[in-house]
């Protein structure tokens, strides 16, 4: 049934159906010419005119926006989307780039990996691209453009991605015209090629910092050797400084000679090292010859010294230069020349010092070891070794050594060539008998001079005391000449001792009998023992003992533990 007074209710679903339509005709209106539009852009715009450019349809409005390279970028662009069919408008909203100052670009090596920020100029992005994709690497962007590039931006950045590849993971900053590089290289290698790129920058490119780290080696080992008219340097420097200033010293530790440096720099040194790399070259320095080496803290050195220049002396100087946290490792230092050549023996208080130098080990050890023959008590002091020693030297310091081992007390020195003996001689004879010696046998070439005086008398021995006082002084024993007629020349000390001895005692009468065995039978024993016991009481009369003090016998083997060849000196 119809009721016409009810028409309008049907009005609101129609309205709703036509305001559907219209919307989405609207729409697909929109995204026709939205389609449209892309196409436009993307016939008019180039990377060299328009970035990051995008088009939005509002209705059949366009709206296009990016970063607009150039002030005529936009204008084709626009006059190209304006031409489509339904285009109402186009409203431009493009912007051109800011103004950096500084221009900042910082480009960051990561493996095979590139990475910029901060800003670059129009049109830059494939100069960048090219220079990464040349060297293999790949590139990630996050710059954005901005006016206010120096001039030669292009060859800047060309630099700075050669910079990047010869050195491996690091980073590079451009600030306008300026440089800086930091980084740690992987090899030696790598190392000198980054060197070399940031040593040789393009014109008008100024390299304001390096902070380029070498590869890490470990010991971290550097030496110093000294040979002849050259001097060479071998190992690591921490920093490019300090392997300059090291090549520096050692240049004039050289002099007008030859400075061959084969060092390098290299990271994983120790704290202090340079201060210990310079204090061993001042200590090589004391030497003819020789070598200093760091290993980590360690420091070591060997060589020949220079004029009277000992090992003491230079294990002393380099101990105290060392900074705190090194240690000293092996010094093997040869004495250098000696000038003027020393040898001294003092003999007192029943101790012999010996100082001064011989020419080798060998010779060293022969004059200890006549020492050692003559003289029983306290050998004190040592000789060292040392070149310069004139020619002659071992025979004129025997005859030195045997001179004083003779005496009470006193002193025998050698200077270069000449030999003075001085002191006081147990008896008259001794002291006679020790500068007619002392001058057969000074060597040619050699001077000598003895000014020998008499021990000062002593209070008399008592006889209670003289048993012992005679023990202590013929400890040493006696020895004889191979037909046991006379003393050997090593007893002779002992002798003149006994003598004095005796002299302090002058009551006292001695018998000294001489034990032998190993001759045969025991009356060829006897004999000898007797032969042998003669020769010392002829020896000690010689020296002013009387006569009728002294009686000299024999006795075979005693049978008891004592050596069986030997002086025993009984007091009446």
């Amino acid at each position: 049934m119809m009721q016409p007074g009810k028409w309008w209710i049907g009005l609101l679903p129609l309205a709703i159906l036509v305001t559907i339509a219209a919307i989405m005709n609207g729409e697909k209106i929109e995204a026709d010419i939205a389609g449209r539009a892309r196409s436009a852009l993307t016939r008019a715009a180039t990377p060299q005119s328009l970035a990051d450019a995008a088009v939005t349809v509002d209705g059949r409005d366009v709206t296009l926006s990016g970063t607009a390279l150039s002030r005529e970028a936009a204008a084709p662009v626009v006059a190209e989307i304006a031409k489509e069919d339904g285009v109402r408008a186009v409203i431009d909203m493009t912007a051109a780039p800011g103004l950096a100052k500084p221009f900042v670009l910082t480009l960051a090596r990561h493996s095979k990996t590139l990475a910029l920020s901060g800003h670059v100029p129009p049109n830059a992005r494939e100069t960048l691209r090219a220079a990464a994709a040349a060297e293999g690497l790949t590139l990630t962007d996050e710059t954005a453009y901005a006016f206010g590039a120096p001039a030669n931006f292009d060859a800047l950045a060309a630099y700075a991605v050669a910079v990047l590849d010869a050195l491996g993971d690091g980073e590079a900053v451009l600030s306008d015209a300026t440089l800086t590089a930091s980084g740690a290289a992987a090899s030696f290698d790598a190392y000198d090629r980054a060197l070399a790129t940031l040593r040789s920058p393009p014109a008008g490119v100024e390299v304001k910092m390096i902070e380029v780290a070498a590869p890490r080696v470990a010991p971290f080992v550097w030496s110093a050797t000294k040979s002849g008219a050259s001097v060479s340097l071998f190992g690591y420097a921490p920093t490019p400084a300090v392997h300059e200033a090291l090549a520096s010293e050692a240049a004039a530790l050289a002099g007008a000679a030859t400075l061959a440096d084969q060092s390098r720099v290299a990271s994983g040194a120790p704290s202090e090292f340079a201060a210990a790399a310079r204090a061993a070259l001042t200590t090589l320095d004391g030497l003819e010859s020789g070598k200093v080496a760091l290993a980590d803290d360690r420091v070591s050195i060997t060589g020949v010294g220079k004029p009277n220049m000992t090992s003491a002396a230079v294990e002393t100087r380099l101990r105290a230069a060392l900074p705190k946290g090194f240690t000293l490792g092996a010094v093997e230092i040869a004495a250098g020349i000696v000038s003027p050549y020393v040898l001294t023996a003092r003999k007192d208080d029943g101790v012999l010092a010996l100082s001064g130098f011989a020419p080798d080990s060998a010779a060293r050890e022969r004059l200890v070891a006549l020492v050692r023959r003559r003289f029983g008590g306290e050998i004190a002091g040592e000789i060292g070794v040392a070149a310069g020693a004139p020619a002659g030297f071992d025979r004129a310091a025997a005859a030195a050594l045997r001179a004083v081992t003779r005496l009470r007390t006193g002193a025998a020195a050698i200077s270069d060539r000449r030999i003075a003996v001085e002191g006081a001689a147990f008896t008259a004879r001794a002291a006679e008998d020790i500068k007619a010696r002392l001058a057969k046998e000074t060597p040619e070439g050699f001077e000598s001079s003895a000014l020998l005086g008499l021990a000062s008398p002593e209070d008399e021995i008592a006889p209670a005391e003289l048993h012992a006082a005679i023990a202590r002084t013929v400890a040493p024993g006696f020895s004889f000449s191979a037909d046991h007629s006379a003393l050997a020349e090593e007893a002779e000390p002992v002798a003149d001792a006994l003598a004095f001895v005796l002299l302090r005692a002058p009551r006292a009468k001695v018998a000294i009998i001489g034990r032998f065995d190993g001759a045969g039978s025991e009356a060829e024993n006897e004999t000898i023992g007797r032969r042998r016991a003669e020769a010392l009481r002829d020896y000690l009369v010689a020296a002013g003992v009387d006569a009728t003090r002294l009686k000299a016998a024999a006795s075979g083997a005693s049978g008891d533990d004592a050596p069986g060849r030997r002086i025993e000196l009984m007091v009446d």
